[in-house]
């Protein structure tokens, strides 16, 4: 990972324990890959930005359809999961 890119996944890191009050090591559980048919084009302060076809992290799973989940870009936010089908692959939308 480039120097630039380390160093804004750390300032993500730091925000995302803050925000969440997230004290143990972080853990990628699985990885769910956005549908290439996702309409959504605008996200609010509040959502996780993604993007058709991105691999989210998933660092939490607390149950339901809720998860904490990290972009490519390093941002850690709360987004709820709807799987497609059984075929390995996750259709991820953001809520507040």
């Amino acid at each position: 990972m480039d120097p630039k890119k380390k160093k804004k996944f750390e300032k993500e890191e730091k925000e995302f324990r803050k925000k969440f009050k997230y004290n143990a090591e972080i853990k990628v559980l699985y990885q769910a890959t956005v549908l290439q048919s996702l309409s959504v084009k605008k996200f609010g302060n509040k959502d996780l930005p993604i993007k058709p076809g991105e691999i989210i992290d998933v660092i939490v799973h607390p149950g339901n359809d809720k998860l904490i989940g990290r972009n490519s870009e390093g941002k850690c936010e709360d987004a709820s999961v709807y799987d497609d089908i059984g075929d390995g692959r996750f259709n991820v939308h953001s809520y507040s």
